[in-house]
Formats: C-alpha cells, structure tokens, sequence
C-alpha cells in the first residue's frame, strides 16, 4: 500500500478521511460504486487526479467538500464514461475560482471586521467602474 507522501493531494485526503472515519477502501468502493482498483490505482500514482464523477462520489461518501479533498488548484478531467451535470460543473468553477484567489481570502480571513468591509466596499466600487 502507498503511504501519505506519494499520493496526491487529493488521494492523501481521502486517505486521511478514511482513516479517520474508520472506512477501509472496499467499503468506500462499495458505497461510491466505483471499482476497487480505480480507488487503489488513484492512490498509488503520485500525480493521479480523478474524474469530476470520481472526485464527486467519493466527497459525497466521505461527506466532505471538493475544496477540501482536493487540497489545491487543479482541474479535473471530465469522464468519457458519464457527463457531468450543469450543476457540478458549476461546483468546479467555484472551485477552481476559489483555488485562484485562496491567499487573498486566508489572509482577509485573518483581518479584523473593519479591515475585511473595508476592502469588501473597495472591491465593491472597482468592480462598478
């Protein structure tokens, strides 16, 4: 079995969470309906990022986001297999927007209230020029 330090980000979170809900990767096959191998295959390639119906499966099982299984910036690759709603597809827009301006809302969310309306009310008024 792979260990934390050569999976990916998202692999590594996954593993994490299993871990700590005490879930073991058949279990997780089982109720994501995605083939044991698949799971074990993504977690021993280092660079291994799943599919968009992958990565959903597997957060909706594991009851956690897609931001915080994915841990960075990256897009997934859409599924030969299956298309992906309108509706997760705007999931990882937001997603991916979120990965882009991350630095800035970590370090708003570390200002005082003041601090984060004030730039709230600049951002405001450049985006109306």
């Amino acid at each position: 079995m792979s260990n934390n330090y050569t999976m990916s980000p998202f692999w590594k979170n996954v593993n994490e969470e299993l871990q700590y809900q005490g879930m073991n990767i058949k279990t997780l096959s089982a109720l994501t309906g995605i083939p044991y191998t698949t799971i074990t295959n993504g977690r021993n390639r280092p660079d291994s990022i799943p599919t968009a119906d992958v990565a959903l499966k597997i957060s909706k099982v594991l009851n956690k986001s897609l931001e915080w299984l994915l841990g960075e910036s990256v897009l997934l690759p859409k599924s030969n297999e299956t298309d992906v709603s309108s509706n997760e597809e705007n999931v990882l827009q937001k997603l991916n927007l979120y990965h882009k301006y991350e630095r800035l809302i970590t370090s708003l969310e570390n200002r005082s209230v003041r601090t984060q309306t004030a730039f709230i009310n600049l951002a405001t008024a450049i985006s109306e020029e």
